[in-house]
């Protein structure tokens, strides 16, 4: 596996790691993918900054708002802008129970930074997607078209 693979892969993996936190309600183990300086901007346009305070902002959704949710989530894309500074992007959707949708309804975007040889997550950004405003857009001029890859009717999880 060369570096850059072996980078991606890891990538991907902190990006599961998320995932599998936010299932478990683990808001100390959500944090960990970022670093300490982490700017976070949830889909309502609320900024935070830093792991600790993703931590506890986190703790308080899944102790009140999001009590048992589950998040679903899809890497999109990794590009790679140098060798140690990557942008991920995905789709994903927060199930509030077992019978609610799975299809993608937002978008995000994340930045990895290597440091001391480790990825680590140093901004997201999240916010709501309109599949229909994408199709009617894009009908009517294919340069509105995304040029991203095909999102999945739904999600895995």
């Amino acid at each position: 596996m060369d570096d850059r693979t072996a980078d991606e892969a890891a990538i991907r993996h902190l990006f599961e790691s998320t995932l599998t936190a936010w299932n478990d309600a683990d808001a100390e183990a959500f944090a960990a993918a970022f670093t300490d300086d982490a700017d976070y901007v949830i889909f309502v346009g609320t900024h935070y900054r830093g792991r600790e305070v993703i931590a506890a902002m986190h703790d308080v959704l899944w102790r009140r708002f999001l009590k048992g949710s589950r998040l679903l989530g899809h890497v999109t894309d990794v590009r790679f802008v140098t060798a140690d500074v990557a942008v991920l992007t995905s789709v994903g959707r927060v199930q509030k129970s077992r019978l609610s949708r799975r299809t993608p309804d937002k978008a995000q975007t994340f930045v990895a930074v290597r440091r001391d040889g480790e990825w680590k997550f140093t901004a997201f950004h999240n916010c709501r997607r309109r599949p229909l405003l994408e199709w009617i857009s894009a009908r009517s001029d294919p340069r509105l078209a995304p040029n991203t890859p095909p999102v999945p009717a739904t999600l895995a999880g």
